[in-house]
């Protein structure tokens, strides 16, 4: 099965890198049409995320209260959320859908010459024969300037799933997770084929962005919903000295 989605992900890539000959580019291009394809998904996942951080504070609570009582913690963690309608695997479900798409990106770019041909020239720049996006920083032999250029890959990898955690982790217990990720990541990347590298940087950056537009239309639905609530206490204001006034006549 992942060969397979490896084999369909192939067929689009070649074509991008029929329109752009570059095979850099032609990377981040095919990681931004997969996070568009899958941006509900994410969508979805992320606003999940969020509102389980949000009630995280109340969560523990009760854990804290039934600490002593499994039976009566995890009655009362159900009628709250229940009652906050609450589904824990709302946000796992988009991420098992997206699984299977991971997995075949992972095994496209690992093995280029299987799912790609010889038609495409995995270098960044092929004119030079600069950095070959097809093999790894840990197994590449050569001079010291593409050499570095290797190393800054698993780097910005790191960087940016560390910037990523930053904003998506907001729970202090999970704090650990916001250093351990991304060694992580940059451990495993200098075994990873450069161009896998990029498109996860790519795909970092856009998940980063995604996070921020929820962010944003939070809070202009938290401003636009202020704003409605102050005319109304104006009117109720009005309406009670336009009462006073008119007792007054009398």
């Amino acid at each position: 099965m992942i060969d397979s989605i490896a084999g369909f992900f192939g067929v689009i890539l070649n074509y991008i890198y029929l329109l752009i000959p570059n095979f850099g580019a032609a990377i981040v291009i095919f990681a931004v049409l997969i996070k568009a394809i899958t941006f509900p998904l994410n969508q979805k996942q992320l606003q999940s995320s969020k509102r389980m951080q949000e009630l995280n504070p109340e969560m523990k609570r009760i854990q804290e209260k039934y600490k002593n009582d499994k039976e009566k913690q995890n009655q009362a963690m159900m009628e709250f959320m229940q009652k906050n309608k609450i589904n824990p695997m709302a946000g796992c479900l988009p991420l098992l859908v997206q699984l299977p798409i991971l997995y075949g990106i992972f095994r496209l770019l690992r093995s280029t010459e299987m799912f790609l041909g010889g038609s495409i020239n995995t270098f960044l720049i092929p004119s030079l024969q600069f950095i070959d996006l097809s093999i790894s920083p840990s197994s590449f032999q050569g001079d010291m300037t593409q050499q570095i250029i290797y190393y800054v890959f698993p780097i910005l990898s790191g960087v940016t799933t560390y910037l990523y955690q930053k904003i998506a982790i907001t729970d202090p217990s999970q704090k650990m997770m916001l250093y351990m990720m991304p060694a992580m990541f940059v451990f495993f990347s200098f075994g990873f084929p450069a161009g896998l590298i990029i498109y996860w940087i790519t795909n970092n950056l856009l998940t980063m962005g995604q996070h921020q537009l929820i962010l944003k239309a939070d809070q202009k639905d938290d401003g636009e919903a202020k704003r409605e609530l102050e005319p109304t206490g104006g009117g109720k204001r009005k309406s009670a000295k336009g009462k006073k006034g008119a007792k007054g006549e009398q």
